[in-house]
């Protein structure tokens, strides 16, 4: 199976403004602190010709987040930020004094007595863990008991404790909820939830980070803005970071906004056809366990509700495709990318072969695609 399913807004949804999706001074706060961090970088945006001319379209960029902070997954920008957050805040409450980013990455006793945690399929594990070991606090993160071995690996490598959990991700979340109310641990989860949004909203605000290099990107090449924009979903973290950026500072001009999922796990899809928050039903049997999420986080969807333009299912061989073309160097880059990442090039190859979806989409001549590469393989 290598068709796509195409599930377009449903006519009861509004398209409101930008303005609410995102707090811009709060964006803009995370931004500067992140930009401040040892060994931040923006990462390149890449032009992928080969597949603009398999699409015959104007051009196709990718930005490419598979080095970010030698983490290689855009995660770092969320999940560190929503750590040191808590750490502030938490320090802050106890002792009556807010320490600065520089003073935790520089030891700070209390924080090494305070726990984070976080629920995850893998990345955004990762990055709770390396900021938790860059500030100095422990770290438990509770993984799916399916998630691949090298992931559990890597987050053990920043000093954080793995514990796997029966069942699917969203399962998860509620598990690694009720252990930190009964350790005094803090969640730091990138899903919100009913009575948990405050750090979900703090690590959508890192996410726009990304979003403003790539318009730098745009703007210091002179290239006019982009027509498209295909985002990865998963529990809409992301999305809501970089397409709430985009609307807010494009306006009218922004980019349609097409969201991509796997092919079961489409809450999204499924959502933007019912006009309402729906949940895809596990198992959901894919190898893109960063998008594995049947259920969106609340704020995401209110967020991308008046914003998505479409979403696309995928099936496995479809980011297979586009992890071998993009590490083949074929299309105008060469990039080693995993399911998850490589599932918005593969989104593309194979709009190639369906005309009827383009014509849907508006991919013509003049299509001016943007496209993310969110993670690097992890074997």
């Amino acid at each position: 199976m290598s068709a796509l399913r195409l599930s377009l807004r449903s006519p009861r949804l509004r398209r409101d403004a930008a303005e609410g999706i995102l707090d811009p001074s709060a964006a803009a706060t995370a931004r500067n602190v992140i930009r401040g961090w040892h060994g931040y970088d923006a990462t390149p945006m890449v032009t992928l010709p080969g597949l603009a001319a398999l699409l015959g379209v104007e051009s196709v960029r990718v930005k490419d987040e598979s080095s970010r902070f030698g983490l290689g997954s855009f995660k770092s920008l969320g999940g560190a930020y929503a750590v040191v957050r808590a750490l502030q805040d938490e320090i802050e409450r106890l002792s009556g004094t807010r320490p600065t980013a520089a003073e935790l990455r520089a030891g700070h006793p209390s924080a090494a007595e305070i726990t984070v945690t976080t629920a995850s399929a893998g990345n955004h594990g990762r990055s709770v863990a390396w900021g938790s070991a860059e500030f100095g606090c422990r770290c438990v993160v509770f993984l799916p008991e399916d998630a691949i071995t090298a992931r559990a690996r890597a987050i053990k490598g920043h000093g954080a404790t793995v514990v796997r959990v029966p069942g699917e991700y969203d399962g998860v979340v509620g598990h690694a909820d009720r252990e930190a109310a009964r350790n005094g641990w803090i969640v730091v989860s990138d899903t919100a939830y009913e009575g948990y949004d405050e750090t979900p909203r703090r690590i959508m605000a890192g996410y726009t980070l990304l979003a403003a290099e790539m318009l730098a990107d745009l703007a210091d090449a002179g290239s006019p803005p982009l027509t498209h924009l295909f985002v990865q979903a998963g529990v809409g973290g992301l999305a809501t970071g970089v397409c709430g950026h985009f609307a807010q500072t494009c306006g009218e001009r922004r980019p349609r906004f097409i969201a991509v999922e796997p092919w079961r796990a489409d809450c999204f899809g499924r959502s933007l056809r019912s006009g309402r928050a729906s949940i895809a039903e596990p198992p959901f049997h894919t190898a893109m366990g960063g998008l594995a999420a049947g259920v969106a986080s609340t704020i995401a969807w209110d967020a991308l509700a008046p914003l998505l333009d479409a979403a696309l299912a995928l099936p496995e061989p479809v980011w297979a495709a586009g992890a071998e073309a993009l590490e083949s160097g074929r299309l105008g880059a060469r990039i080693i990318a995993g399911p998850s990442g490589a599932a918005g090039v593969g989104a593309l190859l194979a709009l190639a072969r369906l005309p009827a979806l383009r014509r849907l989409l508006g991919l013509d001549g003049s299509a001016r695609i943007g496209a993310i590469v969110t993670e690097q393989r992890f074997d």
